[in-house]
């Protein structure tokens, strides 16, 4: 193989995607603050699967073609700081094929050489020890490579050494990461996505393949670090009180933008910031205390679209809860539990109850096959105990148990309550078999509720239902519609048939403000004195409520 096509190019990161799956939770397991954005694992495999799924819609083998595909996925679909850099390495490759049918060497390292030169200008302050420096490793690396003569194999196995040893290398540039314990997790990822394009091309099998971390070397080496680092005790203690603000992205679409100006602006108004995008677009990220302003920002540039706004210390508080759990396990547990969830305080009160780790997913966005064994296989225990909590995602469940290399059990928990009303079953004394019999029978002990937004019209069981407005559901069956979500919740608890002594928790999410949440609690208890009534801040999207009536 000599030169390489926009064929080439999809099916190559198609397998790197794979791999990326694979190792996710691996890469999610090396989150460091104060950088956190979330799972940085999570958010590469998002950006990616945006990217294959453009180059997917290409028709044609031009490289070029394919090339800007790709980069126009990765820019609309850049999740987090790792995925807005990953979608500059995509505008590199972009830019240094355009116009071509194939490429070689030659043009892969010129195309590299552009990601690099991308990658740096589109972030606020450039910190090595980071993707950025990564990036860097592999340019420099393809164009020894390609100055050498060599061919497209030695080329990919040559950036892929240079990216390894570019990630060992990332706790001697950043203290955080030494201070951790840890190589940095963008890094890492783009490691991973490379070794994926390596292995397709060599006729490697990439669909469950680990790729182990490189332990770090230098002065300050940190020994070999396992698949499931876990970050020092000491570093958790010194970031305890440290408040972050926000992290806060968005897209701004416009006419006869400024990438580098918006950029500078920004430099004085927050932290990390990253902005790419062109005359047209321009993708956004910022720390801040305050994203109001950033907000702002924006909106006086153009229309803004995926605003989204994360509480970065209520991610610091996470992690470090969930990393000194398991810190604190150490040893392999004897049955670890999996939940689906989305929110924050729904993610939380699983994590309260015992999960050992929570799966951010549901309606709009199930987890896959792949994703779940990936999960249950990265567990520190002998088997799984795995809570799907939505009806779409037990099937992917039900058939994550049969190929799973560890037992894996699945409790057919087909709504949030039920999930919650399982774990409350659990026993961590009691055996596999005994805590899946007793989660399963539980089930049918918890009525669950829902109240959303209709997203089309529609007529079932006697209630016409227009599109945008407020329905309730009870046990997935449609039982009440209106304007207004707090009269909706009344009427589906009428249709409940709640008994005395009862207890009702409302879930509040995303969509409702704190003060109509409070005076449903209000209505409830006057409505029902002789039940209890539960307020929990579950932050879910789409959902004004989710309810578990007992």
């Amino acid at each position: 193989m000599t030169r390489l096509d926009g064929n080439d190019l999809r099916e190559m990161f198609s397998a790197a995607l794979g791999l990326l799956e694979h190792n996710a939770q691996t890469l999610n397991a090396l989150n460091v603050f104060p950088v956190p954005d979330g799972d940085t694992g999570t958010n590469m495999v998002l950006t990616m699967r945006e990217v294959v799924a453009a180059a997917e819609e290409v028709q044609g083998a031009s490289a070029g073609r394919m090339a800007a595909a790709m980069s126009r996925g990765a820019l609309m679909g850049a999740r987090g700081n790792s995925g807005v850099i990953l979608s500059q390495f995509f505008k590199g490759i972009s830019l240094g094929l355009d116009g071509a049918d194939d490429f070689g060497t030659a043009e892969l390292a010129a195309a590299l050489e552009l990601a690099r030169e991308h990658a740096y200008n589109a972030v606020g302050k450039p910190v090595e020890g980071t993707l950025l420096t990564a990036i860097s490793s592999v340019a420099r690396a393809a164009d020894e490579s390609a100055s050498g003569g060599s061919s497209v194999h030695q080329m990919f196995d040559a950036i892929c050494e240079a990216a390894v040893k570019a990630v060992a290398l990332t706790p001697t540039m950043l203290p955080v990461l030494r201070e951790a314990g840890v190589v940095d997790a963008g890094a890492q990822g783009l490691s991973v996505i490379l070794e994926g394009a390596r292995r397709h091309i060599h006729g490697e099998d990439v669909s469950s393949a680990e790729v182990p971390l490189p332990g770090a070397v230098g002065p300050d080496a940190l020994g070999e670090l396992g698949p499931a680092a876990v970050v020092a005790e000491e570093f958790l203690e010194a970031t305890e009180d440290e408040l972050y603000g926000y992290c806060t992205q968005f897209l701004v679409e416009g006419h006869d933008l400024d990438p580098d100006a918006v950029r500078e602006t920004l430099r004085s108004m927050a932290l990390s910031t990253v902005v790419v995008g062109d005359a047209a677009m321009v993708k956004i990220h910022a720390h801040a205390h305050d994203p109001g302003p950033l907000i702002s920002l924006g909106a006086s540039l153009g229309s803004l679209s995926q605003v989204k706004i994360e509480s970065m210390d209520e991610q610091h508080r996470e992690y470090s809860v969930a990393r000194r759990q398991e810190s604190i396990a150490g040893e392999v547990a004897p049955i670890a539990v999996i939940a689906v969830a989305w929110g924050d305080g729904l993610e939380a009160v699983f994590t309260d109850l015992g999960v050992s780790q929570v799966l951010k997913a549901g309606d709009t966005m199930n987890p896959s096959v792949r994703d779940i064994v990936a999960a249950a296989e990265s567990a520190r225990s002998d088997s799984v105990i795995f809570l799907p909590n939505n009806g779409n995602i037990v099937p992917a469940a039900e058939q994550a148990a049969e190929v799973c290399d560890k037992p894996l059990m699945v409790v057919p928990s087909a709504t949030i309550p039920q999930g919650i009303a399982a774990m409350m079953a659990f026993n961590v004394e009691s055996d596999l078999d005994r805590n899946v019999a007793e989660m399963a029978e539980i089930l049918s002990t918890v009525q669950t509720g829902e109240i959303c937004k209709a997203v089309r019209e529609v007529q079932l069981n006697g209630v016409a239902v227009r599109k945008g407005q407020i329905i309730g559901l009870l046990d997935r069956e449609l039982k009440a519609a209106g304007d207004e979500p707090n009269a909706v919740l009344m009427s589906l608890l009428e249709a409940a048939e709640i008994s005395r002594g009862g207890l009702v928790t409302l879930y509040s999410g995303s969509p409702l403000p704190e003060t109509a949440a409070a005076a449903a609690r209000s209505a409830v208890e006057a409505a029902y004195p002789e039940i209890e009534v539960e307020l929990v801040s579950g932050g879910q999207p789409h959902y004004h409520y989710i309810v578990s009536i007992e």
